[in-house]
């Protein structure tokens, strides 16, 4: 389009308020994007956040998503599978949302769940004496 943009990085903002202007003033979205320039996808992109919510702010780039499985949920998990050594990541996902610990929203995933598991989680009772950790002791207590 002849735009001297850079491929993945935000638009600036003084062009994603003209795009706002235009729109406001009854120009079409492709006649937007032929005018400055721009990419119609970009157009449709900043117009349909405006639209949905009001921003003109650019999306965030990189970073990384809210940790789930915080040790209060790690240790539930490590518990479930030390009292059922048979029970399946996806049984262990139920569990956390019936038992209370987590929500549907906040549930680790399947993959999540045997990822943990398959970190340092005692697999016997001779493994078990090699964790000082209470709830393996409480584990250990109440199946052994």
């Amino acid at each position: 389009l002849g735009g001297f943009f850079v491929n993945g990085r935000p638009l600036p903002m003084a062009l994603r308020i003209r795009i706002i202007e235009l729109h406001h003033s009854g120009i079409r979205p492709c006649d937007i994007s032929r005018q400055l320039r721009i990419s119609h996808g970009c157009v449709s992109k900043i117009l349909t956040r405006y639209v949905e919510n009001g921003s003109i702010e650019p999306g965030t780039i990189g970073g990384s998503k809210p940790r789930v499985t915080t040790p209060k949920v790690v240790e539930y998990i490590r518990l479930l599978k030390c009292s059922d050594p048979g029970i399946f990541s996806w049984e262990i996902r139920d569990r956390l949302v019936i038992d209370g610990i987590c929500n549907k929203d906040n549930v680790p995933s399947v993959s999540s769940i045997s990822r943990i598991l398959r970190s340092k989680t005692p697999r016997s009772k001779s493994q078990l004496e090699l964790f000082d950790s209470s709830y393996f002791q409480h584990c250990e207590r109440i199946w052994w």
